[in-house]
């Protein structure tokens, strides 16, 4: 696979990642949300998308310093198709009541692990292939929870439990 191929998947993955991030650091701090534990899971998932796009942007690094290309990364100015998969897709992590955000909220993780798939099945085997597939795997635990969270009626918030 070419070098501009690559460095694109990893960038928008990378994007995406902290797209997520921020938005449940938000959902984190909105405030009709006043259960600690689901502030805390927000705060958790917010952290493994950071976690993410660290080691994303860490493995596309490693990358440039085998390739003869510009000393110094230039900014994305432009997206790739899986960014605009994503776009397209009309993700949110957002919503008026606290139901409302976890369901969002698991349409959002069900779409990133489709744009991970897509990500994977573009790439050769190899060290990329491997952490992609890890970070899939976490992603694939996070939607458990934000469906665990939204199928066990009796463990959310009391405000919660009467807009269902």
């Amino acid at each position: 696979m070419e070098y501009q191929q690559t460095a694109e998947i990893l960038n928008d993955l990378a994007t995406i990642n902290r797209e997520r991030a921020k938005a449940y650091e938000e959902a984190s701090f909105l405030n009709f949300i006043f259960n600690l534990e689901l502030r805390g899971s927000f705060a958790l998932l917010a952290n493994q998308s950071r976690q993410n796009s660290y080691s994303l942007r860490q493995f596309l690094e490693q990358m440039q310093s085998h390739f003869p290309v510009s000393k110094k990364p230039l900014p994305q100015l432009s997206f790739g198709d899986l960014y605009n998969q994503w776009k397209e897709m009309g993700v949110s992590f957002s919503g008026p009541n606290i139901y409302d955000m976890l369901k969002s909220s698991e349409q959002g993780e069900e779409a990133i692990q489709v744009i991970y798939t897509r990500a994977i099945e573009q790439l050769p085997a190899g060290d990329l292939q491997y952490l992609l597939e890890t970070q899939l795997r976490g992603l694939q635990t996070s939607h458990s929870i934000v469906k665990g969270i939204l199928n066990q009626p009796q463990k959310m918030p009391q405000r919660m439990k009467k807009s269902i």
